[in-house]
């Protein structure tokens, strides 16, 4: 077997391919001089190679090599093999790596624009083609923005067409950094890009993202030439599938949307649809009105006494945020929150709405007001972003306020996201004495299963079951239904909402714990809910 091994060792070191042998488990029990020239490692006899053999039939394919000098590409061969009486693969590597660049370099021109390196037109158009189906399967939906350069030809006369090279790559890299790794710039040719939006949760979303890319263009460039370049663009937005399922009308109706943008004076976005485009602006606008909002302390706090059922005495308080806008006048949170939770602007509320609170609830409990729980919203994007528990407790130890009083409500889409973590949060809140209450009920998941799973104190039935209560039978039974289930898991419950003398009379027979509503007293600034509880003191009934 020596001198046979000799002999073939002679003849497989003239050739240029790799060849090795190796074992059922992969170690190497031969390899020639090619193999390791090929995989850069001498010797290879008796090394564990990870190499990818189909023990059943003959293989083909090609691999990946990693080598110091660099990535190479290699066309393997393998066939099963008895050597020295034991099984094994016989393996032949040819190098391929100028091959492979030579694919590669072919598909870069085929696929990519020589100047910024971003996919071309050819690219785009297969990428979302495929996207388009993808959505379409999963019921999602995507944008596709249009952009082109403002001021472009005035760069390229006056500075020369190098420097109009240069300015399209900065462009280039300033829109990729701006996008997600799951989305797509292109470049069609000239100044003209493509943005392709996939799975994004709401039509205002590519607004935002076209706002904050006319931002950056519009910010100084430095070139070679110059360090001081300016331009702008103008976007056109087009959705699937609001405006079309089809790479070419999506395309077209983003172009005839980017000219929308250019008539409305340039710098700016435009939708195919002129209601999208007021809607989103006017979103937009309000955005950046909030953020100016929560910077100058515009943001109030109200609260909405909490009464017990039975004995009609206060026992809580529900903090409620409220924007005190000095031009529209005091703004209810319906209409601002939802655009904070698309948003991180909802966080920084959050944090501030539960420390003013806190603060507020030791001045009451200071001027010897009856002691009341104060309930606190926590979004659930704040749930899931921030360190809830960590947070609580800062601002328990900053504002002196008994942990035994902060209740915090968190709604069921909250709860059930990432049930592992969210019941870790839930312990340590529970742990640090805090009350926990779940908002909305009967409005998402309402699943016994989860809430026995979960630490919590008070279930909230939702105003959308008390509002027609006694004309809807249905809402009637659903309220009834909730106290009970809610008294069988030890849990106290509470009505939201309640208006009539008669929606509260069915909630005392039917056991509900307590209520909040108008007819009681709406949302108070802090100064009028303590003379709600001073009246209270006194020994007055609300």
């Amino acid at each position: 077997m020596a001198t046979q091994l000799s002999k073939l060792d002679l003849i497989l070191n003239t050739i240029t391919d790799g060849v090795l042998v190796v074992d059922s488990q992969g170690v190497v029990l031969y390899a020639n001089q090619a193999a390791e020239t090929l995989l850069a490692r001498s010797p290879l006899t008796g090394q564990s190679l990870a190499i990818p053999v189909n023990p059943d039939k003959n293989n083909y394919q090609d691999i990946n090599l990693i080598r110091p000098q660099g990535i190479a590409w290699a066309e393997m061969r393998s066939a099963p093999l008895e050597w020295d009486g034991r099984p094994g693969y016989v393996i032949a590597l040819r190098d391929i790596t100028e091959r492979k660049s030579a694919e590669e370099e072919i598909k870069q021109l085929a696929f990519y624009d020589l100047l910024t390196k971003l996919p071309n037109r050819r690219l785009l158009q297969e990428r979302l083609k495929h996207s388009i189906d993808v959505e379409r399967r999963e019921g999602k939906q995507l944008a596709l923005l249009m952009l082109d350069l403002d001021r472009f030809k005035a760069v390229n006369d006056n500075l020369g067409h190098l420097a109009g090279d240069e300015l399209l790559q900065q462009v280039a890299e300033r829109i990729k950094n701006r996008l997600r790794d799951v989305d797509m710039v292109a470049r069609l040719g000239g100044d003209e890009f493509i943005v392709l939006l996939e799975d994004i949760p709401h039509p205002d979303d590519a607004a935002r993202v076209a706002e904050k890319i006319i931002k950056d263009l519009s910010k100084p460039f430095k070139l070679t030439q110059s360090d001081d370049v300016r331009i702008g663009a103008s976007i056109g937005i087009s959705l699937y599938p609001q405006h079309g399922d089809s790479y070419e009308i999506l395309l077209d109706y983003a172009d005839t949307a980017l000219y929308h943008a250019k008539d409305n004076g340039r710098g700016c976005f435009a939708y195919f649809s002129e209601d999208l485009t007021t809607s989103a602006r006017r979103r937009i606008e309000m955005e950046n009105r909030l953020r100016r909002a929560v910077q100058q302390q515009e943001l109030r706090v109200f609260y909405q006494p909490q009464i017990d059922i039975v004995s009609g005495r206060i026992i809580g308080a529900e903090a409620l945020v409220h924007w005190q806008d000095p031009i529209d006048g005091l703004i209810r949170p319906s209409c601002f929150i939802p655009i904070a939770e698309e948003t991180s602007l909802i966080v920084e509320i959050g944090e501030w709405v539960l420390r003013e609170a806190c603060r507020q609830g030791r001045l009451w409990l200071d001027m010897e007001l009856p002691l009341l729980t104060m309930a606190v919203n926590v979004s659930p994007h704040q749930f899931q972003r921030s360190d809830i528990s960590a947070l609580a407790a800062k601002v328990l130890a900053e504002t002196h306020f008994p942990a035994g009083q902060l209740e915090l409500e968190i709604t069921e889409s909250g709860l059930m996201e990432n049930q592992d973590k969210t019941m870790a949060i839930l312990n340590n809140l529970h742990e640090q004495g805090i009350h926990l209450a779940i908002d909305d009920f009967g409005t998402g998941y309402s699943s016994l299963a989860y809430l026995k799973r979960f630490s919590l104190d008070v279930l909230k039935i939702d105003k959308s079951f008390i509002t027609e209560i006694p004309f809807n039978t249905d809402d009637m039974e659903i309220a009834a239904t909730i106290v009970a289930m809610g008294h069988t898991l030890g849990f106290k419950v509470l009505a939201e909402g309640v208006e009539t003398t008669e929606q509260l009379d069915f909630l005392r027979q039917t056991g509900c714990d307590i209520y909040q509503g108008f007819i009681a007293s709406p949302p108070l600034p802090a100064k009028n809910f303590a003379d709600l509880l001073s009246h209270q003191r006194n020994g007055n009934r609300i």
